[in-house]
C-alpha cells in the first residue's frame, strides 16, 4: 500500500462500509466527509495537493493502518479526523455546529476535532495547549494520523520547515501521545504504540534525508 495514498470517494466508502455496517455510522461520516470537502474547497497545501486529501489520508490512515474493530470508535475518529481542521482554518462551522450535527450519535466526535484543533499563537505551549491537556485514545489517534500524514508530505516544504516540524514531531507530539497510557484501554493502548512508532519511523527519514548532499542546481 503506497504511505501517501488518497483514495477517491468510492474506495473510501468501500473500505468504510467494509468495516462498518452500521448505517448511523455510515451517514455520520458521509456527512463529514461532505462538509470536509466543501469547507476545504478553495484550500491548497505547499506540496499544491488540495487540502480536502490531507484530511481524507489522515481518515484513510486510520481506517487501514489501525486495528480498531468497535464501530462506533472507529466512526468517531473518521469524522473527527475529516473535521480536524473545519475549525481552525474555515469559516464553515465553529465546535457548536458540529455539535448540533455530531451529538445525537456520540459528543466525543466534536470533542476530538476541538482537541485536535490548534490554538493561534507562536507560542508553541499554547499552542498545542487542548491537546496536551487531553489523554483521550482518540485524540492521541487522530493527531497521529494528522503528524504521520504531514511527516510522510513534508519533504515538499523548506528545509527549515522541515526541522522544525521533525523537532516538534519528536519533543512535542509522540511525547504526548505516549504519556499517561494507563488511562486507555489495552487496545488503545497497543494502536497508539503501534502509530506513533510510524510517526517516529518517518521522522527518521526524513531527518536522514536533511542530512543528504544537496544537489548544486
Amino acid at each position: 500500500m503506497l504511505k501517501n495514498k488518497v483514495p477517491p470517494r468510492k474506495e473510501f466508502f468501500a473500505e468504510v462500509r467494509r468495516q462498518i455496517s452500521d448505517e448511523r455510522c455510515i451517514t455520520a461520516i458521509e456527512v463529514a466527509y461532505n462538509i470536509a470537502k466543501e469547507a476545504h474547497r478553495q484550500q491548497r497545501r505547499e506540496d499544491g495537493e488540495r487540502y480536502f486529501d490531507h484530511v481524507k489520508a489522515v481518515a484513510w490512515i486510520l481506517l487501514t493502518e489501525t486495528n480498531i474493530t468497535d464501530q462506533l470508535r472507529l466512526t468517531i475518529m473518521l469524522c473527527a479526523a475529516l473535521l480536524h481542521d473545519i475549525i481552525e482554518d474555515t469559516f464553515v462551522a465553529k465546535r457548536k455546529h458540529l455539535k448540533f450535527m455530531f451529538d445525537q450519535l456520540s459528543p466525543d466526535i466534536t470533542s476530538v476535532a476541538w482537541e485536535v484543533t490548534k490554538v493561534r499563537t507562536s507560542d508553541k505551549n499554547k499552542k498545542f495547549k487542548k491537546l496536551l491537556a487531553s489523554n483521550r485514545a482518540a485524540t492521541k489517534l487522530v493527531k497521529l494520523g494528522d503528524r504521520l500524514h504531514n511527516q510522510r508530505t513534508l519533504l515538499a516544504c523548506s528545509r527549515k520547515k522541515i526541522r522544525r516540524k521533525n523537532r516538534e514531531t519528536r519533543e512535542i507530539i509522540i511525547s504526548w501521545a505516549q504519556s499517561n497510557l494507563h488511562l486507555v484501554d489495552e487496545t488503545s493502548r497497543q494502536e497508539i504504540l503501534s502509530l506513533a512508532e510510524k510517526v517516529e519511523l518517518q521522522t527518521t527519514e526524513n531527518e536522514q534525508w536533511l542530512l543528504m548532499p544537496r544537489k548544486k542546481k
